[in-house]
């Protein structure tokens, strides 16, 4: 970790303690890039840290988020699927990913933007076909760049050998807003029953 972290333990943007907890989310005032952020580092699959992503605290921060160090491949996130399942959803941000495991979907993978998905997607996708994940559940933004991103990308992962099917959001809604009502009914949709294999 960077020099100075400190564990964030408070709520953020509606999203547990105990999830942040989980995916090991700090801050540090002893690098200048990541002052005022909430930061968390990026592991692959064998537990390697790549890189950290940090957001700005406040909304209005610019640029909300930063990448250190900058121009490092950012592997999907998280690499590792402790549950039973042979099914993963593909979300864009971290923090759709956040507040969907935060409310039971601990299947949620993020991409971190629509724009970086298709780069190395055959080795991105790798860590998932080992672990046995067959199908993939798109579910990107409900703005015309999310569904543009959406259509884009289904053939390729098809092309990796998944099965996929995406699930369409209200207009304008994101991932990273669903109420835990919105989150079950997908779990249902999906068929997860949220069954965990190993210890988080």
């Amino acid at each position: 970790m960077p020099a100075g972290s400190v564990p964030y333990t408070k709520p953020y943007r509606g999203i547990s303690p105990k999830t942040l907890k989980r995916f090991r989310a700090f801050y540090t005032n002893q690098v200048e890039m990541l002052q005022d952020r909430i930061v968390f580092p990026i592991w692959d699959i064998t537990q390697k840290i790549q890189v950290f992503v940090a957001r700005h605290i406040l909304s209005s921060g610019n640029p909300r988020y930063v990448n250190y160090p900058s121009g490092v491949q950012i592997p999907l996130f998280p690499a590792e699927i402790t549950a039973k399942t042979t099914s993963i959803v593909l979300v864009e941000g971290i923090f759709d990913m956040l507040n969907l495991y935060d409310k039971g979907l601990d299947i949620a993978v993020c991409c971190f933007g629509t724009n970086t998905i298709q780069n190395d997607l055959k080795n991105k996708l790798l860590p998932y076909k080992v672990q046995g994940i067959a199908k993939i559940y798109v579910m990107f933004d409900a703005d015309d760049a999310g569904q543009r991103a959406t259509k884009e990308l289904v053939p390729l992962i098809e092309e990796q050998g998944f099965l996929v099917d995406t699930i369409t959001l209200p207009d304008g809604m994101d991932p990273g807003e669903l109420d835990q009502e919105s989150v079950t009914q997908i779990r249902e949709y999906i068929g997860y029953t949220h069954e965990t294999s190993s210890t988080n």
